[in-house]
């Protein structure tokens, strides 16, 4: 059984002991930074489809607006409250409301109160004398025909009310389409954040379950007795094997993923004056290190130290 020099099982080792290595997290996020970006778009696309879907059928059909404001003249002499009392909130009940309704319905037969009541809506937006009304729906003719009668109830309405001296017509819109749905950013964003979300999660899942060398940490974590010189080609790499190991020409340099399980290449290795591993950064996972590692040991051979060679540097 191949052991540390604390007496430990490296079959057994478990990179998650030590707790999170941030900088290893942070290298593997910036890795796969197009899978991440990849996930927002789709994310961001899936979920403007999904509202896009949802808002048709919502909303059922093509939806129409008409839009008109009323200039409305109060008896400020009789009543000084009166600028008080029609807000935006009470003029947007007042429209649907028996007096105004009731006028309306004499002008339009074969239209219920129950589809003026849902069509209509008002709002002020800045100054307290023009109100706006929408009139909103799916049949374009009801949408003209109710805009049409409150072009008549309005202004009957203010003849009635002592506060209001006259309500008169001060835009005659034309109608709109309308869309009421008008979402798909936020809907963009959500699904965004959700394709973030699930690729972050995803690589913070690969980081647990991943046993691959990127450190020289990875290394003495997991191979405390066999030293880390560097990587390959640094300049930390050359004084580790010159100057620590002494001259390199009688070192047997071995890549982990080349091993050879026969007694020639066994032979030559203890031949020689020490053994050098070279770990392909990433690709060579712990099962098949462990495997060289133990495999090396149990046949006498002396290894020296490791070198990890970067994914995108080719040995010539």
């Amino acid at each position: 059984m191949l052991t540390d020099k604390a007496g430990t099982d490296m079959s057994e080792y478990n990179p998650g002991a030590t707790g999170l290595d941030l900088k290893r997290i942070f290298r593997q996020f910036m890795g796969r930074i197009w899978m991440v970006i990849a996930a927002i778009l789709v994310g961001a696309i899936i979920g403007i489809l999904t509202y896009v879907l949802y808002s048709n059928v919502k909303s059922g059909n093509t939806v129409y607006r008409i839009s008109n404001d009323y200039y409305i003249t109060l008896d400020y002499e009789g009543h000084p409250n009166g600028v008080d009392y029609y807000n935006a909130y009470t003029w947007d009940g007042i429209l649907r409301d028996d007096p105004i309704v009731e006028y309306a319905l004499t002008l339009l037969p074969g239209i219920s109160k129950e589809t003026i009541l849902e069509s209509v809506t008002g709002e002020i937006l800045g100054d307290y004398r023009l109100l706006t009304v929408n009139i909103t729906g799916t049949d374009p003719d009801v949408v003209q025909s109710i805009s049409d009668a409150y072009k008549k109830a309005l202004p009957h309405f203010g003849e009635e009310i002592d506060m209001i001296s006259h309500i008169d017509v001060w835009t005659d819109a034309d109608m709109t389409v309308y869309d009421a749905y008008t979402r798909e950013p936020n809907a963009a964003f959500l699904g965004g954040l959700i394709g973030l979300i699930i690729s972050a999660f995803g690589i913070l899942i690969y980081y647990i379950l991943d046993d691959g060398i990127y450190s020289e940490r990875d290394w003495t974590e997991r191979y405390p007795d066999i030293a880390y010189l560097g990587i390959t080609g640094s300049e930390e790499a050359k004084v580790n094997t010159e100057y620590i190991l002494g001259a390199t020409e009688g070192m047997y340099e071995l890549k982990v993923s080349e091993l050879e399980f026969n007694a020639d290449s066994f032979g030559k290795m203890r031949e020689s004056d020490g053994v050098i591993l070279h770990v392909t950064e990433g690709a060579d996972k712990g099962e098949v290190i462990d495997k060289a590692v133990y495999t090396l040991k149990k046949q006498g051979i002396d290894l020296k130290g490791v070198l990890i060679e970067r994914k995108e540097v080719k040995k010539h």
